[in-house]
Parts: structure tokens; sequence; C-alpha cells
């Protein structure tokens, strides 16, 4: 499909940069850490970043697009766009891990189909080896997006943390937006930036208390996101910047304050643990993500890569499954290669381009057509004006969850 003259083309840059650097800190930093067979790769990835810079894009677009048409519609279009493919890809995970991880541990399943599909494995055990044999608990946790609400839910895919968050900002958006018009103000919103940052803060580290081991504790922290609004303040900031209507000195000290809670929350006792990425360069790389989506807010386009749009255009537009799909999947095709003697330098490439035809077919069979039959107006008398796209001169809409 040809690029819309109005697309510009840095927010799809900054897209694709934002998932390749998921993409690569997952498989040959995340992936060896959890299954040690998967090392080998020419290079670790240690750094952090991409998913946070994918929230602050979330954000701004939040700010872009809101005042389009209805509330109400702006709100389903976003569901609309992000539940079908999750539905899919998280479904197609749990068998993969299922299936995987029974044969990877040399284990089975009982003959009935409910015991083969979500029953436990004859053993009992679902963590014989470091590949987890997961159950039909399991799938109903991820597909009801509960894993955050209690440290014993299991994560068939550690990306999925994202889809929950990002549900909850553009429900809560879209109330603020319909329900407070006197919020939409400039220093309204400032304000709500600011509140984004430092109250999570507070509640996480003042009232609760970094290490409380309590549930409640947990699920009030990761299961109503509170460890990443302050990504979306970023998208707000910049937004408000971008549009003339706050200085870029107060841009800065918001930026260099979401920063700080990025550190923060990542790093809660401040030091990386075992488990961790790196600190400083994840730091570093976020902070770098802020200054390139500035430039893509304010700046003009970026006609150097005009030469590679089509590519680029190409990769932003599958980017969201391309994420869906590539962590844990990516992991069980790594373990296969390595099993078949695959070299680590061979293995990234292909765990990569594989990534990328499954988001694309992901993509071009779920998410567009999908989003295209569950937004289409079902009325056979010509649709309101609110319905109909607006005219514009500004990006496309862009978030984690594709453009919509």
């Amino acid at each position: 499909m040809p690029r819309p003259a109005s697309r510009k083309i840095s927010w799809d840059a900054v897209r694709v940069v934002a998932v390749v650097a998921v993409m690569l800190g997952h498989i040959t930093h995340q992936g060896p850490l959890a299954h040690p067979e998967l090392g080998g790769y020419p290079f670790r990835d240690t750094a952090q970043f991409g998913a946070a810079a994918l929230m602050v894009i979330s954000g701004y677009f939040v700010c872009q697009t809101i005042r389009r048409g209805g509330t109400g519609r702006w709100l389903w279009k976003k569901i609309a766009r992000l539940l079908p493919s999750y539905v899919i890809a998280a479904v197609a995970t749990y068998l993969v891990m299922r299936f995987a991880g029974a044969a990877f541990g040399g284990q089975s399943f009982g003959s009935g189909w409910f015991d083969t599909l979500f029953g436990p494995t004859t053993d009992g055990i679902v963590w014989k080896t470091t590949w987890y044999v997961p159950v039909g608990r399991d799938l109903l946790i991820n597909l009801f997006m509960v894993q955050g609400w209690d440290p014993a839910f299991i994560w068939l895919d550690g990306s999925y943390w994202t889809l929950p968050v990002q549900l909850a900002v553009f429900t809560a958006a879209a109330l603020l937006w319909a329900g407070t018009p006197w919020f939409r103000g400039t220093r309204q919103a400032g304000l709500l930036a600011w509140g984004l940052v430092v109250l999570p803060l507070f509640v996480r580290f003042v009232l609760i208390g970094a290490d409380n081991p309590a549930r409640w504790a947990y699920g009030a922290v990761f299961g109503l996101g509170l460890h990443r609004t302050h990504a979306f303040a970023a998208g707000i900031g910049i937004w408000l910047w971008a549009r003339g209507r706050v200085s870029g000195r107060r841009l800065a000290l918001l930026l260099a304050a979401v920063v700080c809670a990025q550190d923060l929350h990542v790093y809660p006792h401040g030091m990386a643990l075992p488990t961790d990425p790196a600190r400083l360069p994840s730091d570093l790389g976020f902070a770098a993500m802020l200054l390139l989506i500035c430039a893509a807010a304010k700046g003009r386009d970026w006609s150097f890569l005009r030469p590679l749009a089509p590519a680029i255009t190409w990769l932003a537009g599958i980017s969201y499954c391309v994420y869906l799909l590539h962590q844990e999947l990516g992991y069980v095709l790594a373990r296969l290669l390595a099993d078949a003697g695959v070299p680590g330098w061979v293995r990234l490439p292909i765990v990569l381009v594989a990534a990328v035809l499954a988001g694309w077919g992901l993509t071009t069979l779920v998410e567009r057509p999908a989003h295209t039959w569950l937004t289409r107006p079902h009325r056979t008398t010509p649709a309101p004006e609110d319905l109909l796209p607006p005219a514009g001169n500004g990006p496309a809409p862009v978030s984690v969850g594709g453009p919509s």
C-alpha cells in the first residue's frame, strides 16, 4: 500500500527502531537468561527501552486522535485494533509453549482431548526444565489479561504486559475527555502528565513500599500499570510542546523526571539484579528514544529516509503483530535451531526474519480484516459526519496497537 502523503516517515522510523530494540533485547539477552542453551549469539543487547518508547508514542497519539469524532468510537477503534490479534497470538503461543515445553522435557499428556489441550502433564510437573508447560488456567489468565494482578500468575509471553496497560490508559483517557471537558486545557493536561509521573512513585515507594510482598501490593503496582504511567506522561508532554503549548524548558524538566521514574520502577532496589537489563544502557537508550520522538513530533520529516520509505512503512504497519509473536515463539524456534546445531550468528537473523514473517501473517489475516469489520458502520443509511475520517495534515496515528 503506498504511503499517504500526509504520513510522516519519521514516526514509522521511530516505531521500527523501538520494536527492533525490543526484539534484539529479548532474543539475545532475555532468551539466554531464561534458557541458557540459547546462548552463543554474536552479541547481547542488554539495554531495555523499546517497549517504554512505544508507550510514549502511544501517549502522544492519544492526545493527537482523541479529539477526532466521538470518544466512544475512538475507544472502540483502539480495542478493535488491539484485541483480535492479541487473542489469536495468545492462543497460538499457549499451544506452542505447551507442546514444545512438554517435548523438551520428555513429558506427555493424558489421552483425552481436554487433557491434551488443557490438562497437566502425566507427571504433573510444569517446570521440569526451564521450559514451562502451561495449562488451561494459564490461557484464561492471559486471555483476560489479569497476569499483573498476582505474582503467581504466568505470562505466556513477557511482551504482553503492554496490552492491559494500554487498554487501561485508553479507557481512562476516553472517560476523562468525555466526562470532564474542563480538563482539556493546557494547564490541566500538564498537571495530568506530572501526576502520572509523581503519584505512582509515591504510591509504590511511600504508601506501599518497594519490598512489600503482599499480593495486593503487587496487583496495585503491576495490575494497575502504575510502573509505566510515566511513559504516557512523556507522550502528553511532547504533544503539548509540539503544538507550542508548553516551553522546551518545561518539557525538558518533565522528560528528565520521566527518565528518573523509568529508572526507579525498573530498578526499585537502586541496582540491576542478575535477571535485569543493564541499567545505564537502558536509561540512556530510553533518553535517546525520547529525543527521537521529540524530533519526529516537531521537526521536519526525515526525508533522508525516503529511499527506504516502503520498507520502513511496511515494517511499521506490521510491528504490533511482530511485537506479539517474537518473544516466546522466537525462543522455541531458537531452541529447535540450536538443537539442530545452527550457530548463534546464523540463528539470530533466522529468528528475526521468522518474527517479521509471522507478524506480517497475523497483520494480514487477523489485525486488519478484524479491525475493518469491527469498525465498519453496519447501517444502510449514510454514516453521519462524526463517523467519517477527519481530514488533516498530521501523521497517521500510531501506537503499539497499530494505526487506528
